[in-house]
């Protein structure tokens, strides 16, 4: 036995996660992750670094997430989720919630993995024309409920024509989760001198970032209406108090302004 596994078993538990917690958080202050490779990386190695041997589970981070879709959309909801991944997140809300759901992804490895769980996902990249990926895939539904776009758009060139073109698929409302580069560790990494750290293999990955202020404005300027705000993950209480400083991440609905 190790003695890291020794201190999680025993009744140092608590004190040995706190100082770990503390440690990992002063390194992302001051490091970079032990699987970066800078350079342009396929999305399937992408997906295979990021989630490891843990596909088709929920970190902490995931299930907070999740939890926060499911107390959005309806039992019997037809639901689509864009850039589903290793379908973790729509199995629990079909599971969960009942929804009617099916997602699309670019990387083959991660559609293949949804199939063989019985997810009816599609191969597709929605950085093409999106009603056409749509008519391509799901010829036979031409709205949804909720379309989920969950830790996406930040790694699109053109966020702003996609939702743009999801308008006339959508009944209710897309549902949107994003980091928040405002966050008070991104600012203090900035501080020190290097740009706040939101990736996991290559700097390449995030290509927009927002922070509470810029995401608002954004949206309006868009003609989206936010019809619900949720700082999901983050420092616990503060983040309820000063989101715009203490969030790490926002989960946002938007409705189209009247």
């Amino acid at each position: 036995m190790t003695l890291k596994t020794a201190l999680r078993n025993s009744p140092l538990r608590p004190l040995y996660l706190w100082t770990a917690n503390r440690y990992r958080g002063v390194q992302r202050l001051f490091g970079y992750p032990e699987t970066a490779r800078v350079g342009v990386v396929d999305y399937d190695d992408y997906w295979e670094s990021k989630l490891g041997t843990t596909k088709g589970q929920m970190s902490a981070w995931r299930l907070k997430r999740v939890q926060v879709f499911a107390g959005i959309v309806g039992r019997g909801d037809r639901v689509l989720d864009l850039g589903v991944g290793d379908g973790a997140l729509l199995a629990y809300l079909i599971e969960q919630k009942g929804i009617d759901g099916c997602g699309l992804d670019i990387s083959p490895k991660a559609v293949a993995f949804c199939r063989e769980h019985g997810l009816n996902v599609g191969l597709a990249d929605i950085n093409r024309p999106i009603g056409d990926v749509l008519a391509e895939h799901f010829p036979d539904v031409t709205r949804f409920d909720y379309i989920i776009l969950s830790e996406i758009i930040e790694h699109m060139p053109d966020p702003e024509s996609l939702l743009n073109s999801l308008r006339p698929h959508t009944n209710k409302a897309i549902i949107v989760s994003i980091p928040n580069t405002g966050f008070h560790q991104h600012r203090l990494r900035l501080l020190f001198g290097r740009f706040p750290l939101q990736w996991i293999v290559t700097p390449g990955e995030h290509l927009r970032y927002w922070t509470l202020a810029d995401f608002r404005w954004w949206a309006r300027q868009l003609g989206f209406k936010i019809a619900r705000e949720v700082p999901y993950q983050g420092t616990p209480m503060l983040k309820d108090v000063y989101p715009s400083l203490f969030a790490a991440a926002f989960v946002y609905v938007l409705e189209n302004q009247p």
